[in-house]
């Protein structure tokens, strides 16, 4: 994974947990190099290391880490050049999530090494159906939260119910998303 992935892990941790928690999860998960390079190629390795340190040092599941990494990943990414690249790619959630694939080979354009995901969207009387294709391992919860962010990037209400899994046996994830209206209006669907 490039450098900006792991530097977005380091703002969540330091924003919710504090950089004193930061430096321990460093040393735990054996992070030498104080600062990651936002364009240099990191093994994926160093990112799992880094999550399931974060787990030891707040106690928190590796399942809640990447859930809410996933909802902060969109905010981190909004804040920076990627924001208007996203909010080109729809006009509300349920359009970005079916042009994320557009969207992955306009941002591969600055990062050449870049191996993103593949999604595919697929029409249900319920939402619609999101179809996750990576050779990352144990990444749902991680969809999960993404779909949750781009939700809140647009003011919706937008939930990702896992269908089909890879750690179940499948060739890829499926999820159920749901659109439940804009956010003040969530708790009323």
């Amino acid at each position: 994974m490039y450098g900006m992935v792991n530097q977005a892990v380091e703002a969540l941790v330091t924003e919710r947990f504090g950089e004193d928690t930061w430096r321990r999860v460093q040393a735990r998960a054996g992070i030498a190099d104080p600062l990651f390079v936002t364009m240099k190629q990191y093994p994926d390795a160093v990112t799992y290391q880094l999550v399931g340190a974060i787990s030891a040092e707040t106690g928190a599941s590796v399942a809640d880490l990447l859930h809410a990494f996933g909802v902060y990943w969109v905010e981190y990414a909004q804040r920076g050049p990627w924001g208007k690249v996203m909010m080109a790619a729809g006009r509300n959630a349920r359009e970005l999530l079916g042009a994320l694939d557009a969207m992955h080979a306009r941002i591969a354009l600055s990062f050449p090494e870049l191996k993103p995901p593949s999604f595919r969207t697929v029409p249900h009387p319920e939402g619609l159906l999101l179809e996750y294709h990576s050779e990352r391992p144990g990444l749902t919860n991680f969809v999960v939260g993404l779909v949750q962010g781009v939700g809140r990037m647009y003011g919706e209400h937008v939930t990702a119910e896992p269908v089909t899994t890879r750690e179940g046996g499948a060739a890829f994830d499926t999820f159920l998303v749901r659109f439940h209206g804009p956010l003040a209006e969530a708790g009323k669907a």
